[in-house]
């Protein structure tokens, strides 16, 4: 009878789980080493590599992760030689079986040691069968020197026959007990499981070694059989010890003696201990620790102990990281910061306020912080009082810059004051900074309070509660216009030691209600307290505050100033006219005293209603043949007529402005035929009539409305008035009023306000979104020239954005699209965004926030081994963003206008497996996958949306924790290669233990689609990717055996 040749079943228990297993190499390894026979194969890791023939060959490959190979060497009985990285090991008889054990070193210091046990199998027969279940450990060795045996061999279990189990690695780090970096060899022989095929029962478990005789002489083997339980009576395993790391960095002073911080390596996530195969990095920086920027960077040391040849101490005063390669050779290494405190400057703060207030009053106060000194002081603590209240107007912190004082103008009420107030304030000393004097860092100042005497009507107190304490402001939809202006008038003159008088209005020209209007006066540097500081206005409301004066000495100057702002969520769309300025002089007075009794140059009691909307139709002019009086002129011919004007300091260039000027006759009669003029840079203006009659103490007032030229130029304004022909002025000096207006651009401040994303994964084209504003009166087109620069010194990156567009008080969103480097460990880099750096455009308020700089990091991307697991989870639950939407502005027909933008990843996944048509597959085989992606998006710039980078599949026996990462084959994805394969299929396959009628349920991850909107990324969990298994791959076995 022709006997049958089958297939022994510890071949078809390793071919069949072969297709699903994952071997455990060694974890961070930074090479890999892989030994391939015809049955299976090792990767980085002690195991069993089997044959069935002689002669075989075994292909043993090495590859460095991290740096280059350095030597690659294999020992065999004693015997050791130098290969190449691509070898072709030849097994020719039963003697060339044993331990080969193989070592590969890199440049950077990566050493890696494995041992592979050559055994010889046989095509088994009959139900008899055995199985490799593990490897019975007696010995330790530390090269030919025995360390220790075991009184009890120490069982080592075996995974899918040939791979030492995970959970045993920490017991075998015990077994050996060192952290030396060295490598130890442990020694013993396979243990072999026999058992009965067809009933599955385990008949007994043998020590190759120990139990020879019994495991060769029962169970009738062939000749082959006893051969290849020969090559399994040795066996061994090497172990490579780590090592501690310990590397840490210090920040500090100069001469170490001050501690700002420390970091050690583990810290920047490497690990406490290393192994010899084992590789890596880690990057320190000056900016690591946040440290105030009063600190001043001194250099960077860095000392090794002990110092040998390849680490030496050293140090360097502009180097401000350091980038440490870390291998188990490396010795204790410390590195310091050193930094320097800055000195020289003396910090100051002094309190200017009246001496006493009247009861009932609000009051002003200055309170100002100075930096004495040729250096800059930053987050300088600030801090003030009024009756231990804290004065909340001052921040916290500022930077000063060298020599500059800031001042800060507060008003406060006397309701609740006792008999004196008590002003204190406080200028402290910020971290990393020496004050050479400290007497001055404080000041106290102590106001009287005094009754105040009843008041009469020329004081002019405002009875209105509200006005001293205006409503709430509501919160007013953004962006709604409005119009608000102030203006004075005063006499342009007023006698030696006389009291004057003048007005302040302040005037809502919008139909909208205003509330909380911020509004100021000044006189001189005098803050006017009688102005409340926020006002309520109807619809087209003009407010008017009268105010006196004391007149000094002949030739002081009262310069007055009044400003209002626009509530919150208003935009003023003519704000040059929100400031007002005017000036009164002081003249002698003429003797004789010619001034109408008790009505003294200045004195106005009939003020224009509203200033800036000014009567249309003036009185007739005076007969220009009017004869001139007699020079006798009786006291009721005689007459005080002036003229100023209430005008913005600044104008905007092209820009229309507009002044009001103001005639009065300061008599007690009517006078007729007043001669009045305007004029600008020399122009008659037509607003202004040549002529009015005016009743007695009447303020006549005309708006003026002119064109500014170039910015730089300035434009002068003139007025002036004359009495009837028949009368005589007492008091010429004010007969004329001049002023200056300086062309100025609009002011704004361009900033950067955000660089995101923080994170980036190597080997990806990304996006980096910039957020600018533009904080001011003018919009930015095209043509105004807006660029932003976008740089990475550390990967000699810039790019630049051109013609960035933005309407006033508003933001736009600025992409840049640029590629990630490969790195070997993450990357710390520093993503850095200018606005206007060419300083093309020249009139920013500020050029300090024009520069933004991010933090980022370049993550390397390194996917683990999985762990395979018979417990069987359900999918978890996944957060993803298959669609982003985001704002950007465009300039279009002339006009900026907002335009939404999105994009949506769709996402369509299938699987394909042999046995799909009848619904269902077998475990222990293998199914591809195939993923196709696309991108929906409204964009006008589509180049800056990449495609999908990354795609991913969690499966159930790697309990759906491990990413197993799918190629890109043009527009779609796929499985790579699998190594476990024999055939490297692009497969992944149902583990043989999967439960029959259950569910084989893939979730599939597709991201990285960088947008200016943020990261795209879509799950897909079960659906197409969902398998029916049924039945496993042993029912499709041929194999036969005896009854």
């Amino acid at each position: 009878m022709k006997r049958k040749v089958i297939i022994a079943i510890l071949l078809a228990f390793l071919c069949c789980l072969l297709l699903s297993a994952q071997a455990f190499a060694m974890s961070g390894s930074a090479i890999r080493l892989e030994i391939r026979s015809p049955v299976n194969s090792l990767t980085s890791e002690n195991g069993l590599i089997a044959v069935e023939q002689f002669p075989a060959e075994i292909a043993i490959s090495a590859a460095a992760k991290a740096g280059n190979l350095a030597g690659i060497q294999l020992s065999h009985n004693g015997q050791t030689q130098e290969i190449p990285a691509d070898h072709i090991l030849t097994i020719s008889n039963k003697e060339a079986c044993g331990v080969y054990t193989l070592t590969a070193k890199t440049d950077e210091g990566a050493v890696l040691t494995i041992s592979a046990n050559v055994v010889f199998q046989e095509k088994a027969t009959y139900n008899i069968r055995y199985r490799t279940v593990g490897l019975n450990l007696k010995e330790t060795y530390d090269g030919a020197d025995k360390l220790k045996t075991f009184p009890t061999p120490q069982r080592i279990t075996l995974v899918q026959a040939n791979t030492i189990a995970e959970y045993e690695q920490e017991r075998i780090a015990g077994l050996v007990g060192r952290s030396d970096g060295r490598t130890y060899t442990l020694k013993g022989s396979l243990v072999v499981e026999v058992y009965d095929y067809s009933t599955g029962k385990v008949i007994g478990t043998y020590d190759a070694n120990l139990d020879f005789n019994a495991l060769t002489t029962g169970f009738n083997w062939t000749p082959k059989s006893l051969i290849a339980f020969e090559t399994m009576r040795n066996a061994a395993i090497t172990y490579q010890a780590p090592v501690k790391i310990n590397v840490q960095t210090t920040w500090c002073s100069e001469d170490k003696q001050e501690v700002y911080g420390k970091a050690m390596a583990q810290d920047r996530g490497v690990p406490e201990y290393l192994y010899p195969y084992q590789t890596t990095s880690v990057t320190f920086s000056k900016d690591d620790i946040p440290l105030s920027r009063n600190y001043i960077y001194k250099g960077l040391e860095w000392d090794y102990t002990p110092e040998i040849a390849r680490y030496t101490d050293g140090g360097s005063q502009t180097q401000t990281a350091i980038t440490q390669k870390i291998n188990t050779k490396i010795p204790a290494a410390d590195f310091y910061f050193k930094f320097k405190k800055q000195d020289g400057n003396d910090l100051s703060v002094s309190i200017r306020a009246p001496e006493t207030v009247y009861r009932g009053d609000s009051y002003s106060f200055e309170v100002v912080f100075t930096n004495h000194g040729a250096a800059p002081a930053y987050d300088v603590p600030l801090i003030g009082t009024v009756d231990r209240e804290q004065m909340k107007e001052i921040p916290a912190k500022q930077d000063f810059s060298p020599n500059e004082s800031k001042t800060f103008t507060l008003t406060r009420n006397t309701d609740k004051a006792g008999a004196v107030i008590t002003l204190w304030a406080q200028i402290k000393v910020p971290e990393g900074f020496m004050d050479k004097n400290l007497e001055n860092n404080s000041a106290t100042v102590v106001i009287r309070v005094v009754e105040k005497p009843e008041p009469t009507p020329s004081q002019g107190k405002n009875p209105d509660p509200d006005k001293e304490n205006p409503p709430l402001a509501e919160n007013p939809d953004p962006e709604k216009p409005c119009d608000v202006s102030a203006s004075i008038a005063a006499p342009p003159t007023v006698y030696e030691g006389e009291p004057y008088r003048f007005t302040v209005s302040f005037t809502n020209h919008s139909d909208r209600m205003l509330k909380d209007a911020a509004v100021r006066g000044k006189n001189n540097d005098a803050v006017l307290d009688s102005i409340p500081k926020a006002l309520a206005f109807n619809p087209l409301e003009t407010k008017t505050y009268t105010l006196t004066g004391q007149a000094g000495h002949v030739g002081e100057v009262y310069n007055l100033w009044a400003n209002i702002g626009v509530p919150e969520g208003f935009r003023d769309e003519n704000p040059v006219d929100n400031t007002a300025a005017s000036k009164i002089t002081v003249v002698a007075k003429p003797s004789g005293d010619p001034t109408v009794p008790g009505n003294p140059p200045g004195k106005s009691d009939n003020p224009p209603d509203n200033p800036d909307n000014p009567p249309t139709d003036p009185d007739n002019p005076p007969d220009p043949g009017h004869p001139p009086v007699d020079p006798v002129v009786p006291p009721e011919k005689q007459c005080d007529v002036w003229v100023n004007l209430s005008y913005p300091p600044t104008v905007y260039e092209q820009e229309e402005y507009s002044f009001t000027v103001y005639f009065t006759n300061d008599t007690d009669q009517a006078l007729s035929g007043v001669s009045l003029s305007a004029s600008i840079d020399g122009k008659a203006v037509s607003a202004v009539p040549t002529a009015a009659d005016f009743k007695a103490h009447e303020t006549k007032a005309f708006l003026v409305k002119g064109k500014a030229g170039e910015k730089g130029t300035t434009i002068r304004l003139s007025a002036q008035v004359s009495p009837p022909a028949e009368y005589r002025d007492t008091n010429t000096s004010n007969n004329r009023a001049a002023a200056e207006l300086a062309v100025v651009e609009r002011p704004y401040d361009l900033d950067v306000q955000r660089i995101t994303p923080d994170r980036y994964k190597e080997n990806q084209t990304v996006i980096s979104t910039i957020k600018v504003s533009n904080r001011g009166s003018l919009d930015f087109t095209p043509g105004q020239k807006v660029s932003v620069l976008f740089e990475i010194s550390e990967l000699s990156l810039s790019k630049r954005i051109d013609a960035v567009v933005m309407e006033k008080d508003t933001y736009n969103i600025v992409s840049v699209k640029w590629d990630t480097p490969n790195v070997q460990a993450d990357k710390n880099i520093t993503l850095i965004a200018v606005i206007n750096p060419d300083q093309v455009l020249d009139n920013e308020e500020s050029n300090a926030n024009n520069t933004y700089t991010q933090k980022a990091i370049i993550k390397d991307v390194a996917y683990d081994q999985p762990e395979e697991s018979t417990t069987i989870p359900a999918p978890p639950q996944r957060s993803e963003q298959p669609r982003v939407t985001w704002k950007e502005q465009r300039f279009e027909n002339d006009r900026l206008v907002w335009k939404d933008f999105y994009a949506e990843l769709k996402v369509d996944a299938v699987l394909d497996y042999d046995t799909k048509a009848i619904g269902y597959i077998k475990s222990g085989y293998g199914f591809s996958i195939n993923v196709i992606t696309s991108i929906n998006t409204n964009y006008d710039r589509p180049e800056l949306i990449t495609a999908p980078q990354t795609a991913e599949v969690y499966l159930p026996q790697y309990r759906y924790e491990t990413a197993i990462p799918l190629m890109k084959e043009g527009d779609h994805f796929t499985f790579k290669e699998n190594l476990t394969s024999p055939f490297r299929y692009k497969k992944q396959y149902v583990p043989v233990w999967f439960p029959d009628d259950r569910d084989y349920i893939v979730q599939l991850l597709v991201t990285d689609v960088h947008t200016p909107g943020g990261t795209l990324s879509k799950w897909i969990t079960g659906g197409n990717l969902k398998m029916k298994v049924v039945d496993n791959m042993y029912s499709d076995d041929v194999t036969t055996g005896s009854p």
